[in-house]
């Protein structure tokens, strides 16, 4: 099992993703950052958008 927190990333929400595989949280995380955090992903360029995907991927945690 994988886990990834918003907290992982500094931010101040309280949502955690988990799943079987890396991949299953990334899809996860991603769906709710272009929901929950909408206004600051619309503004990302490709490059930032690749920046904070490997981020994301880089804090999740096997549990």
């Amino acid at each position: 099992m994988e886990k990834f927190a918003c907290k992982h990333l500094g931010m101040d929400c309280d949502f955690v993703a988990t799943g079987a595989t890396r991949e299953e949280v990334m899809d996860k995380a991603m769906a709710h950052g272009s929901t929950v955090h909408a206004d600051m992903m619309k503004d990302m360029t490709e490059a930032q958008m690749a920046e904070f995907a490997q981020k994301l991927e880089a804090s999740i945690q096997p549990i």
